[in-house]
């Protein structure tokens, strides 16, 4: 079935369907193999971590959620799209569109305010600047910075810029969000802010979102936290 991009969501209850993926690269005369076999299911409205030790794949693996990356067998679908097999217009215009993505390090345009930072994704998308103004004003307001619209990113403490990227990674209402360590370049009590902010967002927006993270707080306050290791995925046995 031809893969279509739009923008209404389907009746679907599960956002990411995953099975069998494998990633291999070479390097150099060896074949090294970050994981094999994998699934993975999200339902609409989780919030999933995803934690392991440096070097597992996790990184590899949310780029290849996201569309970032391609696997290197098994298949992928993001409510339906096929990411592994669709093509890289098809895909890039999905991603824009329905995928909102956050990193550890904010990757915020210098020369841009705040809101313009998070006008971007708008504009390229299509949206006129008129149009684009007040919905991203809305999400700064959401993200607690609306005097700080005025702000480039060399003016705001880290914590104000990792808000500012998250708003930017949302302000486009997308399908899913998938955080890269988004607390790890943040101290303890920021970090907790940042988390907390997720929290509420997820509540305001019915947001579905897959972390990255080595923060054990974030994990906890996860519906589910499931670990790469040995190539793997294994669900974290439940706190008591």
């Amino acid at each position: 079935m031809e893969n279509r991009i739009v923008k209404e969501r389907s009746t679907s209850e599960v956002i990411i369907r995953a099975a069998g993926l494998t990633r291999t690269y070479q390097r150099g005369s060896n074949l090294i193999t970050v994981f094999d076999d994998l699934s993975l299911l999200v339902e609409r409205g989780e919030l999933v971590s995803i934690v392991g030790a440096s070097g597992a794949g996790k990184s590899t693996l949310l780029h290849i959620l996201g569309g970032l990356d391609r696997p290197t067998s098994g298949s992928l679908e993001i409510d339906g799209f096929d990411i592994a097999k669709s093509t890289a217009l098809d895909l890039a215009r999905f991603r824009n569109q329905q995928i909102g993505f956050v990193f550890q390090f904010h990757h915020l345009l210098p020369e841009f305010t705040a809101l313009e930072n998070i006008m971007m994704p708008l504009l390229i998308s299509g949206s006129t600047q008129r149009a684009a103004r007040p919905v991203a004003l809305d999400m700064l307001d959401r993200v607690g910075l609306s005097a700080r619209a005025a702000h480039r990113p060399g003016e705001l403490s880290g914590g104000e810029q990792q808000r500012v990227a998250l708003a930017r990674a949302l302000v486009t209402s997308p399908l899913l969000l998938l955080a890269d360590e988004p607390t790890g370049n943040l101290d303890q009590r920021t970090g907790d802010e940042i988390l907390d902010l997720l929290q509420r967002l997820r509540e305001e927006i019915a947001l579905t979102a897959v972390i990255v993270t080595h923060n054990d707080r974030l994990a906890a306050a996860s519906d589910r936290t499931l670990r790469l290791e040995n190539r793997r995925l294994n669900q974290e046995p439940e706190r008591g």
